[in-house]
């Protein structure tokens, strides 16, 4: 008992040990905050990333070389835990907007298939459209419909919303020039029938959507009626790895066949391994605050050398002492971890209005929406996170306290009371 008691009474009567404390707290803050709000973003990034494509694709060799997808689709329906199929034809083009030239992606789908495997339907709902509209013709020519992305029809800064005069507006000509059959060009003009915003910029900057049947015929796989690949909704996406391996053994080796994640792989892995650099770099904030401790501590023993010979002439063992000062490197992190999971958490909850306070006054915004594309702040509290960093914090605090407890351990206490 006499041990806590005079840990807490060296805590209290030096005023520099709140300093060892409070950088355990910056540490501990710092990476509670860091790391909720990048598994927020992580969050984020994937549930766009899925949306605009399906749980699973099947293709074949060749950008267009699915030419029996009908007969496929049927196959893949009969599988468990398949809710829908959707064909599509995908490609690269020129496009002409206003006289400006673009390189972009077409998607030829078939809309309302393709509302049941993507979030399609819910990207051109804030704009006025539905599913059915990609299939409305224009004019006497019969021209086809087109739904650009808002990035790729800007004309001017703003939000679509708020904004419209600055994004192309709707009955507006475009242009797509591709490939047809790999040794012609093939020309076909487009009337704009609606916006889409997945909000993702590279696709919405990227990609144009047009009807299936004539995607076939731009490219000239219309007589053949083959499709670049089949997008795939599973009930439930837990199942993915299993109905993948299912279908490819189904399928044969002529197709392919890959989750959403698969074909995102690259991208994902750099995320993933940004956020674990992250997290690594701030570590060694509480490194920093370790050494903190060490050195508080070695000056606390060098200064109460004398109340430690004390201690030991009056029957205070080897142990006791050592347990006396890891006690004080446990009450520190201890301490300083709670405040810095109290204020962290704090921020995390509260980053958004914090964000909007320090637009309000300085003007300047941390996380731009018109960039990033978030309304908010994502943030997602892991508590397995939280405990691991808890964790560490508090074994590191213990760990840079053995050296000033051994120090403080073999203290002879005829040497520190010889003068007294």
């Amino acid at each position: 008992m006499y041990k806590l008691f005079i840990s807490l009474r060296y805590l209290r009567s030096r005023k520099i040990s709140f300093f060892a404390v409070a950088g355990v707290a910056v540490g501990v803050m710092t990476l509670i905050v860091v790391l909720s709000v990048m598994n927020g973003f992580d969050r984020e990034l994937r549930s766009r990333i899925r949306g605009t494509l399906a749980h699973i694709i099947v293709t074949k060799g060749g950008m267009y070389g699915l030419d029996n997808y009908k007969q496929v689709i049927e196959k893949i329906k009969d599988f468990d835990h398949v809710a829908a199929c959707a064909p599509y034809v995908e490609g690269p083009a020129l496009i002409k907007i206003r006289g400006r030239k673009e390189f972009v992606y077409f998607k030829g789908i078939d809309p309302f298939a393709e509302s049941h495997v993507s979030d399609f339907e819910s990207y051109i709902a804030p704009f006025g459209n539905q599913p059915g509209d990609l299939l409305e013709t224009h004019g006497e020519k019969h021209t086809a419909s087109a739904f650009g992305g808002t990035e790729l029809l800007r004309i001017g800064p703003g939000d679509p919303e708020s904004s419209p005069l600055s994004f192309i507006q709707n009955g507006e000509q475009i242009v797509l020039v591709t490939l047809k059959d790999w040794d012609k060009i093939s020309v076909k003009a487009f009337i704009v029938a609606g916006k889409f915003r997945s909000g993702m910029y590279d696709f919405d900057k990227s990609y144009v959507y047009i009807p299936l049947a004539v995607a076939q015929e731009l490219v000239g796989t219309k007589e053949k009626d083959a499709v670049t690949g089949i997008s795939v909704k599973l009930d439930n996406y837990h199942y993915a790895p299993e109905v993948k391996d299912q279908l490819q053994a189904a399928l044969g080796f002529e197709y392919f066949v890959q989750t959403w994640e698969d074909a995102r792989k690259t991208f994902l892995i750099a995320v993933m391994m940004e956020r674990r650099v992250m997290a690594f770099i701030l570590f060694f904030i509480i490194v920093v605050a370790g050494f903190n401790i060490l050195a508080i501590l070695t000056m606390i023993v060098l200064e109460k050398s004398k109340d430690i010979g004390i201690l030991k002439a009056l029957g205070a063992t080897t142990q006791g002492i050592m347990s006396i000062f890891l006690l004080n490197g446990l009450l520190i992190g201890c301490i300083g971890t709670s405040i810095g999971v109290a204020i962290g958490l704090l921020i995390v909850y509260r980053i958004n209005w914090l964000e909007n306070f320090l637009y309000n006054v300085s003007g300047w915004r941390p996380f731009p929406p018109e960039i990033y594309y978030f309304n908010q702040i994502p943030t997602e509290v892991n508590a397995l996170g939280i405990i691991l960093i808890v964790s560490i914090a508090i074994a590191s605090s213990v760990i840079f306290s053995i050296y000033p407890a051994l120090r403080a351990a073999r203290l002879d206490p005829v040497e520190t009371l010889r003068y007294e």
